[in-house]
């Protein structure tokens, strides 16, 4: 039954399209790859992947074997299209990703309460981890980018920013790596397929996913409901911190259809995930 559900064609689809998004997202401006990690249930299974990986693999490949291939999909598809896309589309894009963000909350809230000890603490936890990301967001922000060549070392470093966003949902390596001065030139190289920059890039991912992923499941394991929360407010504090300029009435009507429409994809995309599980 379950070999039948993991290779059903709908399921099969659904992780796919599930790893494009996460890829797309993940190289997004704004936009945390973690919080599409969330989004599409793979947050968990990925962190015990990380932390856990024989565990893991036995329990989860035939998930993230679609999934991954979507990631691949999404993350080399995307970054061949994401500079001249965001350039042209930016208020656009980041409206229909908040409308999607925000569309999984409800969600998300519901899973955290389902596993909740006590109200007080959980709330804690989201007001918390909600005030000191918005605050990191903010002042970089407002800081002034800098500007650094692209090399093999500073690759790695991306690398390195990049895990982070993908074990602290709500965190866009993107945005830190505009700041740094170093996102489009990234992008370029990604999209050209240019191994010397993607091998220190994976590198980096790969070594603060593993390095701080048991952590996490650690906190998963012996404080779900409080995690889960935590979660919720670095994915409303990320959304806020991508809210784009609404300039005039136009940009306002724009917006607000934009994110209503990635609103409803978020809750289609949730019923499509119902029902894969009734399967």
């Amino acid at each position: 039954m379950q070999d039948k559900k993991d290779f059903n064609l709908n399921t099969i689809l659904y992780r796919i399209v599930s790893g494009v998004l996460i890829g797309g997202g993940a190289i997004l401006p704004g936009v945390s790859g973690g919080v599409m990690c969330v989004i599409f249930g793979v947050y968990r299974p990925l962190m015990e992947l990380l932390s856990r990986p024989f565990v893991a693999i036995k329990k989860y490949w035939k998930m993230f074997a679609f999934v991954f291939l979507g990631v691949a999909i999404g993350f080399v598809g995307i970054a061949k299209l994401v500079g001249g896309l965001f350039e042209k589309y930016e208020f656009q894009m980041l409206c229909l990703f908040i409308g999607l963000i925000l569309g999984t909350v409800p969600m998300l809230y519901k899973n955290a309460q389902e596993q909740s000890k006590s109200k007080k603490n959980d709330i804690i936890a989201l007001i918390v981890a909600f005030v000191l990301l918005l605050t990191i967001l903010l002042l970089l922000k407002s800081s002034d980018a800098m500007q650094f060549e692209l090399n093999t070392l500073l690759a790695f470093i991306s690398g390195v920013v990049w895990g982070f966003s993908l074990v602290v949902p709500g965190l866009s390596s993107s945005s830190l790596l505009i700041y740094m001065g170093l996102y489009e030139n990234i992008m370029l190289e990604v999209g050209k397929l240019n191994m010397g920059i993607i091998i220190p890039l994976m590198a980096g991912i790969l070594l603060v996913a593993v390095l701080f992923a048991r952590i996490i499941d650690s906190l998963f394991e012996k404080h779900n409901s409080i995690a889960s929360h935590a979660v919720i407010g670095l994915v409303l504090a990320s959304t806020i911190s991508i809210i784009p300029s609404f300039t005039d009435t136009k940009a306002i009507i724009i917006g607000a259809l934009l994110i209503a429409l990635g609103f409803v994809g978020a809750l289609q995309l949730d019923k499509w995930q119902a029902s894969i599980k009734k399967e």
